[in-house]
């Protein structure tokens, strides 16, 4: 959390300055222009003018300032449209990080670069005691236009306690490495309501996020990610369809007999050998590394946010997942439903932050079919918070 806080507050001073002289240029040329406008008699260009006025006014209000500075030097050199011009001729507010666990399609401009911060949790199981969290930071950048790359890096902790099925663990330490790889196919404004982007999420990880073991794993996640603007700058929807997969080998060797069975829990002391057929034979034979462990799962998620000002949108989530032993959705082992609200603020024009929280409310594992909500493949509880600063 301290690391989270102090994070918070080098980004806000850094984006100050810059942040406050873009707003006054941006408030005073709002300024000129309704002076203008209002002028007697009529300014020829009074169209025009109005058509700009409001272009820098909706981009004020959004605290875009930089756009509305850039809008207030196209219209005074002439660049302004004419009455034809409408407040939805840009994609209008960013969407990548408003809906929570949900992607937005909104992606960065060519040229423009990010680094953020992100932490997840997930907390509670039937029985005992399981807290996970990760913590990342990632560097992100555009350079062509439609096409983002992000790269990151990850570590974890685990408390875990009395869960069966689980060892018991307490610790953490450096999880991995991803790339994030975003193309957005449709942007979505005048030409079209909806946007769409294509997101691939490729990483390599030395521990395992749900259980803390360590060993090595290479994960790729897919998402095709849509978004629209249901009512002109106030309401947003978002829906994601999700494919992950992940093969991970923990750290370790599986033990054989001389009859080619596996050992589990193997005393220090003098071994067993093979006397009578129905005697387990508990000398170590042989050896080798552990079995690697092949998940997918598979998802959709849909939120929606309402803008309540022109820095924040408060909104809810609900995500359906299911899970498969195998990289190709071979066994169905379980699935969940998860409910829960988010929130997106711009804290400056360069920094945003955004959080979600979500808990099972539905499920059923095929290990526990019995049993309601699935705790063998998913936690209770889940929680995001993402800090970014763009420049």
């Amino acid at each position: 959390m301290r690391l989270v806080l102090t994070t918070t507050a080098v980004l806000l001073l850094a984006a100050a300055p810059a942040f406050a002289d873009e707003r006054s240029e941006c408030l005073a040329g709002i300024g000129r222009l309704r002076s203008a406008a209002a002028a007697r008699p009529v300014p020829a260009n009074k169209d025009a003018l109005l058509g700009t006025l409001r272009r820098a006014e909706r981009e004020a209000g959004e605290r875009q300032f930089d756009d509305c500075v850039e809008i207030l030097k196209a219209g005074a050199g002439g660049g302004g449209k004419n009455g034809a011009d409408d407040d939805d001729a840009g994609e209008g507010a960013e969407t990548e990080d408003m809906f929570g666990f949900t992607q937005g399609t909104s992606i960065l401009e060519k040229g423009k670069f990010e680094i953020s911060g992100v932490g997840e949790g997930a907390f509670g199981k039937r029985l005992g005691r399981y807290r996970t969290g990760g913590l990342g930071g990632s560097f992100a950048f555009a350079p062509v236009d439609g096409l983002s790359i992000e790269i990151g890096a990850a570590g974890n902790s685990v408390s875990i306690r009395d869960v069966p099925g689980l060892d018991n663990r307490n610790g953490g330490g450096f999880a991995g490495f991803s790339t994030e790889l975003k193309w957005q196919a449709i942007k979505r404004g005048a030409g079209s309501p909806v946007g769409l982007t294509f997101i691939v999420e490729p990483g390599v990880s030395f521990r395992d996020a749900d259980a803390g073991g360590r060993g090595r794993g290479l994960g790729v996640e897919g998402r095709i990610a849509l978004d629209a603007e249901l009512i002109p700058r106030r309401l947003f929807g978002g829906l994601n369809l999700i494919y992950e997969l992940e093969k991970f080998r923990p750290r370790g060797l599986d033990l054989f007999n001389g009859k080619a069975e596996p050992l589990e829990g193997v005393s220090s002391g003098p071994c067993q050998p093979y006397a009578e057929d129905d005697a387990l034979e508990t000398c170590v034979a042989s050896a080798r590394r552990m079995s690697a462990e092949r998940s997918s799962q598979l998802g959709l998620s849909g939120a929606l946010a309402f803008q309540i000002n022109p820095n924040v949108f408060i909104g809810g989530e609900v995500r359906y997942l299911r899970s498969y032993a195998g990289l190709g959705l071979n066994s169905f082992e379980g699935h969940a439903v998860f409910v829960g609200p988010t929130l997106y603020a711009k804290l400056s024009e360069n920094v945003s932050i955004s959080a979600a929280y979500s808990t099972q409310i539905a499920g059923k594992s095929e290990a526990t079919p019995g049993r309601r909500l699935d705790f063998d493949n998913f936690a209770r509880h889940q929680a995001k918070l993402k800090i970014s600063y763009e420049f």
